[in-house]
């Protein structure tokens, strides 16, 4: 089978090698994302993959059909850049990789976390010019006088939860799918509860007609002064000009986000900070303010086992078999 893998990056390669090598089949891989500029080529392919967070338009499954293909493999969690209802209407089967390692994303909110509670950026900034002063960032706070409202307790929030759980943080867990196993860890309430009592919030949601611009005015007006907001999830969830708002007001301790609205337009690539979008320039010049290039999830063990997965299901999809990470109607 000849498998043709989108927005290949170079870490993916050697996994792309290791897996051809182990099955047999034959993966040629383009550094672009799936376009309806570059569909076409996937003609001579049995399958496709990608992973990208450009939105695949209604055409590109179009003309993946009249190629011949069935499919297209996610090597990835979120799948908001499918149009479903062009997907299905040609007859193409979908998955993604749900869970890729779950604990990747974990640790990577974990870490940020930290940060902002040591008030890391400050000192840094501070000894950057010389400043080695205890005054320079400040007293910080630890992590277990913390009640942190984890909002979606799917694979990611619950690796989260428990270790939050474990560095004795409180958890409130909000989410409409109720999981039994973390009742030892996560105490599940309302949206409105967890944003009364948090002092800390983490998403860790899909990104659906539910999350988009989950947090906008209304919901910061709920939550108490001086909360911590942390975003590994998706950009649109977050109200990015409410977020900012209530950064320079004083009224947050401080955020993290690996994802904006519009990381397009300057994520994965190198430019000047002057071509930065203003937002974005505005934002990271505040000390209590962190943003990472989409990398949470960006371990050897992700890598692996996204192309692998991914790949795996290519296969099994085009071969009319099942598999559990494919997405239904």
């Amino acid at each position: 089978m000849k498998i043709l893998m989108y927005n290949a990056v170079p870490e993916e390669r050697p996994f792309v090698a290791k897996w051809m090598a182990k099955t047999g089949h034959e993966v040629v891989t383009l550094s672009e994302p799936l376009t309806v500029d570059n569909a076409a080529q996937a003609a001579e392919f049995d399958a496709v993959s990608t992973q990208q967070t450009i939105a695949m338009p209604a055409p590109v499954y179009q003309v993946l059909a009249d190629n011949g293909i069935k499919q297209i493999a996610l090597r990835q969690v979120g799948y908001d850049v499918f149009d479903l209802p062009a997907a299905f209407k040609h007859h193409l089967r979908l998955s993604n990789v749900a869970a890729y390692s779950p604990r990747a994303i974990a640790e990577y909110t974990l870490t940020q976390l930290f940060n902002i509670l040591r008030q890391n950026k400050k000192y840094e900034r501070a000894m950057a010019t010389g400043d080695y002063t205890w005054a320079a960032g400040g007293q910080a706070r630890e992590i277990y006088q913390l009640t942190v409202a984890v909002i979606g307790v799917g694979r990611i929030g619950s690796a989260f939860a428990q270790m939050l759980h474990a560095l004795g943080a409180q958890v409130l867990g909000v989410d409409p799918v109720y999981r039994a196993q973390n009742e030892a860890f996560v105490e599940y309430t309302t949206l409105d509860d967890a944003l009364a009592r948090a002092n800390a919030i983490s998403f860790h949601t899909p990104l659906n007609d539910e999350t988009r611009n989950l947090a906008d005015q209304a919901f910061f007006d709920k939550v108490q002064p001086g909360t911590i907001v942390l975003n590994m999830a998706r950009g649109e969830i977050v109200d990015m000009a409410a977020l900012e708002a209530r950064l320079t007001a004083g009224q947050l301790y401080g955020a993290a986000v690996d994802v904006t609205p519009n990381e397009n337009e300057f994520m994965n690539q190198k430019q000047a900070v002057t071509d930065l979008p203003d937002n974005i320039q505005r934002l990271t010049q505040l000390d209590n303010f962190y943003l990472s290039p989409h990398i949470a999830f960006y371990t050897n063990t992700a890598i692996k086992n996204m192309v692998e997965m991914a790949l795996n299901d290519a296969v099994t999809l085009t071969q009319g078999g099942y598999t559990d990470n494919e997405i239904l109607r």
